[in-house]
């Protein structure tokens, strides 16, 4: 695990296991992880089946520990798409906030969300110079992905300084999870109108890619997923898609969408 960065979601994760070895006075070394351990811990863990799917992915990804065996714990199911009525009302929503900054930081939000399919914890980081205007494209950490109207218009009507933070610049603390989720759930907005959540954005956007053809490799790596089994989350959102990470290995392989 040396030079990784913890974000919340392994940082979670750890303290779980540490927690595991203290209640067993056994020692916590976060950088010498043993797999007979953690697979003990996971074994006895009263989590959720879709919880301990998230660790597992964490500790076998994130983490790079070999758990020895597929424990075969089911992944939670990725939020539900918005549709094409609720993007219209998320984006009127955003454009109706009354400080300048607040509508800026909205329709970011919502636009790298759904148009880049950018996660929290990056979005908390991105900033003006990672936008490429020329070839209509986002840098996200180490990937590159191309984002097409309206999300494009969207997100390149920035004008502010390269160095600046696209969503919220002027937050004292960028680190926090409800940096984002605090800020959705202020947003000023009629009771019947949809909420903004990163997961449905992040969903529309793989969903979107599916259908517009995109190859199961490009896919991958503009979604920043490791993995094609991954996958298996949306699956019961797109209507051409396997059923199985079976189907999806061969889906790979054969480089069709």
């Amino acid at each position: 695990m040396a030079g990784k960065r913890i974000n919340p979601r392994t940082g979670s994760v750890l303290r779980g296991i540490e927690s595991f070895h203290d209640s067993n006075g056994l020692r916590f070394d976060s950088s010498d992880l043993h797999s007979d351990v953690v697979r003990a811990y996971l074994v006895n863990s009263t989590l959720t089946p879709s919880t301990l799917g998230t660790y597992r992915w964490v500790l076998t990804n994130a983490l790079d520990l070999d758990l020895g065996v597929d424990l075969s714990f089911p992944g939670s199911k990725g939020a539900r798409p918005y549709s094409d009525a609720e993007r219209s009302d998320l984006v009127s929503i955003a454009r109706s906030q009354k400080k300048a900054w607040r509508r800026s930081s909205a329709l970011v939000l919502i636009a790298a969300s759904i148009g880049a399919g950018v996660r929290a914890e990056e979005l908390r980081y991105l900033k003006v110079e990672d936008l490429d205007v020329k070839n209509s494209a986002v840098t996200v950490g180490a990937r590159v992905v191309p984002i097409g109207d309206p999300w494009r218009e969207i997100l390149f009507s920035h004008g502010r300084a390269q160095n600046e933070f696209l969503f919220h610049p002027g937050a004292p603390v960028r680190g926090s999870k409800n940096l984002i989720n605090g800020f959705a759930s202020d947003l000023t907005r009629d009771p019947n109108s949809p909420r903004f959540q990163m997961a449905r954005g992040r969903s529309s956007f793989i969903c979107d890619r599916w259908n517009e053809g995109v190859s199961p490799t490009e896919l991958l790596r503009i979604a920043g997923i490791r993995e094609v089994e991954s996958l298996i989350r949306y699956v019961h959102l797109i209507e051409t898609a396997p059923r199985t990470k079976a189907g999806l290995r061969d889906l790979l392989a054969s480089g069709n969408p």
